[in-house]
């Protein structure tokens, strides 16, 4: 974000002002939240990094999240589930049940709404997810599909974003940019010039998306202190989303995240960062180092690749990334554009 943008946010000014496109910078989304009332039962309420909201029931722990897809033009259904489900499996909680909106454009045919409930209840199923209602509409307000997912699930325990401790190991699962390389390979424009069999590959990404598995089975092994999906603003976005909810810093290996080289030849193409871009499908963790071997092995066992990529240190104000050859650079950026929404625009 700018410097002129935080300073006519941090102003008395009510001139009004344009966002950038995605998700609201953190400055903006905090000061929207001040207002917002609690209540006895609620534990984990709306805040900056932290993807779900937790309510304290009789016995259980009732956790929820919500999102919107915007940016993806296939497999629509597909995406809405595993993004709104990922985070509500972050809590270590596994999901049980979600709501749905689908708004489509005037014009739609009846065969492509039923396609993609249809895609939205195949993959609830495959993750044990059922549907318990929703709306469905077609409106003059929207140009394309706009489905959004509220997922739910209730257990004994749970972590968020915001547990993670100082000196804990950064780890992450598969590899970064996953829902975003998939997104760019699905626009004919950007991916012209690329080898058909890379193209293939990177369409396939999108079978990876969720993360739903990996936190369960890093959950299970009980020596997780936070998890985070790497959603918008990659992996860079998801460690500074944590350091800011658990109120820590961080230093990132940039050399030891993990790239698909999917994931790198359009990045390369379209000259964008990987380590920016939305990438739903990997999971960002932490936990004491001397765990994270314990909680690696567990996942590998299987079959899921997960990386120590950096650590969490005391000092709040210190976001230091690591480059390849050993030369640090300080973050300053308090919240991170993801690349997509800028390349949508020009290749859609």
């Amino acid at each position: 974000m700018n410097r002129s943008f935080l300073q006519l946010l941090r102003s008395s000014s009510t001139r009004p002002f344009s966002l950038p496109e995605g998700k609201l910078p953190a400055e903006v989304l905090s000061k929207l939240l001040r207002s917002f009332r609690s209540s006895k039962n609620l534990l984990i309420g709306p805040s900056i990094g932290v993807d779900v909201g937790i309510v304290k029931n009789p016995g259980k722990y009732l956790v929820t999240s919500t999102d919107p897809i915007t940016g993806a033009t296939r497999r629509l259904g597909w995406h809405a589930v595993n993004v709104s489900a990922n985070d509500v499996a972050t809590s270590g909680i596994m999901p049980s049940t979600l709501c749905i909106v689908s708004l489509f454009p005037r014009g739609t045919k009846f065969g492509e709404i039923r396609a993609v409930l249809n895609e939205i209840n195949t993959t609830a199923r495959k993750l044990g997810v059922a549907v318990a209602g929703g709306h469905t509409e077609i409106t003059k307000e929207v140009t394309h599909p706009i489905i959004t997912v509220t997922c739910f699930g209730s257990g004994d325990r749970f972590v968020t974003a915001a547990n993670s401790r100082s000196n804990d190991s950064i780890l992450m699962t598969k590899s970064a940019g996953i829902e975003g390389t998939s997104i760019l390979y699905s626009l004919k424009r950007a991916r012209k010039s690329i080898r058909p069999e890379m193209v293939a590959r990177g369409l396939k990404l999108i079978d990876s998306m969720s993360v739903v598995r990996d936190a369960k089975v890093a959950f299970a092994t009980g020596k997780v202190h936070a998890m985070h999906d790497i959603t918008e603003g990659g992996v860079l976005g998801a460690a500074l989303e944590m350091s800011i909810a658990s109120r820590i810093g961080f230093k990132l290996e940039l050399g030891a995240i993990p790239v698909d080289e999917s994931t790198r030849i359009i990045c390369k193409r379209l000259k964008i960062d990987p380590l920016r871009l939305i990438g739903s499908g990997s999971l960002m963790l932490s936990c004491r180092r001397s765990n994270a071997s314990e909680i690696i092995s567990a996942l590998e066992r299987r079959r899921i690749a997960c990386t120590e990529v950096g650590q969490f240190v005391p000092n709040r104000s210190y976001r230091r990334l690591v480059l390849a050859d050993g030369t640090e650079k300080n973050l300053r950026e308090t919240s991170i554009e993801d690349e997509l929404w800028k390349t949508l625009g020009k290749y859609r």
